[in-house]
């Protein structure tokens, strides 16, 4: 049995990690779909450009739900709509780039957010594409491109989360990145101390 002052240690770290009881009335449940969109546009966001091909297709699509899931084995996390068509040829083609955009591609990043209704391949005419190992297109202008193979997907809600292991990667010269900021195109500068 502890001691006194052991078990006043312990209350107090209880006390920490225990939950208020009068919790407020408003307090929900859960946050609606438009909550959730004002919340996040709080946030900024990188945009970038998924890009496939292979048996499944040509495609591409804008994402700004990109994120580092670990360096080993190296791994990215990219959210895509379940309605988007790109999802499906991702899917289909286990392959994919991930473009992250330059603050001058604002107008590329509409394109491929389906922004004028162009096919896909005028959509990737608009722009210079190369081939990386995994045989999926590549932005040229991009800052910077992560080459993936599709290591699994699950089905959340409304989108797929797909975890990608990248294989290679390439870089531009340094360039300001595009971001999504308030629901509007923004980009960043490097903080001073």
């Amino acid at each position: 049995m502890p001691n006194t002052q052991k078990r006043q240690e312990l209350a107090a770290d209880f006390a920490i990690a225990t939950p208020p009881r009068n919790l407020p009335e408003t307090v929900s449940a859960e946050v609606s779909a438009t909550e959730m969109r004002e919340a996040l546009s709080k946030a900024i966001t990188p945009v970038t450009i998924l890009a496939t091909d292979g048996p499944g297709g040509r495609a591409g699509v804008t994402c700004s739900a990109v994120c580092s899931v670990c360096d080993t084995p190296p791994t990215v996390l990219v959210c895509v709509n379940r309605n988007s068509f790109a999802n499906g040829v991702i899917k289909a083609n286990g392959i994919l780039t991930v473009n992250w955009l330059s603050a001058d591609q604002s107008e590329l990043s509409q394109l491929f957010a389906g922004v004028g209704g162009l096919s896909m391949p005028e959509r990737f005419e608009r722009s210079q594409w190369g081939i990386l190992a995994s045989g999926a297109p590549y932005c040229k202008e991009a800052m910077m491109t992560l080459d993936c193979r599709v290591a699994d997907a699950i089905e959340v809600g409304t989108h797929s989360l797909i975890f990608a292991r990248v294989i290679a990667t390439t870089k531009a010269e340094e360039r300001h990145p595009l971001a999504y900021y308030q629901r509007a195109y923004a980009t960043t500068r490097p903080a001073t101390l």
